[in-house]
């Protein structure tokens, strides 16, 4: 299981997992599927079965406007407004972020277009073809790279992540921590904290049991000390990794 790291604006790193080829190949799937879906019932407005009327020329122009052009530029432009979400992406649970974790901007967006050849559409049907070889060549491309990248995300500097961790952590995890009956929060501020923010500490708690290199550590050092900034506290505890402890404890009883 790959992850990437990127730091939050209150300086604390925050673990994504990178969104898995298979993923992304479904997610493409299910655009595709959502477009045929478009083009038959586009197909049936026009009355294409039914005898619609037209020369040669106007048919191929209403073709191009309202069949190829939406296609052709629907991911670059339906990612930018999503902030990195297209359809399939949006139900496959992924999306497309810079690899310093921001929103893609026009530039980044349009890079990856153009690499993943969809303008060849609007050409005749034999470059499809060159389409199809285009999508095997991403496929393999990500498959071999270590960050998960096609070639449009390495020029574009972008990468697809899982925007949430649907299998490790979940809300039951932190709801499944005991509590003492009748307990005084030690830290009533917790409850501002966020259902997110109480996963990231216990996620940060289990590593640290789990793996207690240097590299954990000192995460675990930097976020206690960011949760007690945030809470108002003029000083860390000493005992960092217990009042994480404390902290996520005083949650689960100040929000149940």
């Amino acid at each position: 299981m790959k992850s990437i790291e990127f730091e939050s604006a209150q300086n604390v790193k925050i673990e994504y997992e990178l969104a898995s080829v298979g993923q992304r190949t479904m997610a493409a799937f299910l655009d595709l599927v959502a477009f045929t879906i478009y083009f038959v019932i586009f197909n049936m407005f026009l009355g294409v079965s039914g005898g619609f009327q037209a020369d040669l020329g106007s048919m191929l122009f209403i073709q191009l406007l309202l069949v190829k052009l939406p296609w052709i530029f629907y991911n670059p432009l339906i990612e930018y407004l999503t902030q990195g979400q297209s359809l399939g992406k949006y139900i496959m649970g992924i999306r497309v972020v810079t690899v310093s974790g921001e929103r893609p901007g026009l530039r980044e967006v349009f890079t990856r277009w153009i690499f993943k050849g969809d303008f060849l559409w609007i050409s005749a049907d034999f470059f499809l073809l060159f389409w199809f070889g285009l999508g095997l060549m991403g496929i393999v491309y990500a498959g071999t790279s270590t960050r998960r990248q096609r070639m449009g995300d390495v020029m574009a500097n972008t990468l697809v992540i899982k925007t949430k961790s649907s299998v490790r952590y979940t809300l039951k995890d932190v709801l499944s921590i005991k509590s003492q009956e009748n307990y005084t929060p030690v830290y009533p501020d917790a409850i501002r904290f966020t259902d997110e923010d109480m996963l990231l500490i216990k996620n940060t708690i289990q590593r640290v049991r789990a793996n207690p290199n240097p590299e954990t550590k000192k995460f675990a050092v930097e976020l206690a000390n960011e949760s007690a900034r945030l809470i108002g506290l003029e000083e860390t505890p000493k005992k960092r990794l217990q009042f994480l402890q404390t902290l996520l404890q005083d949650y689960v009883v100040l929000t149940r």
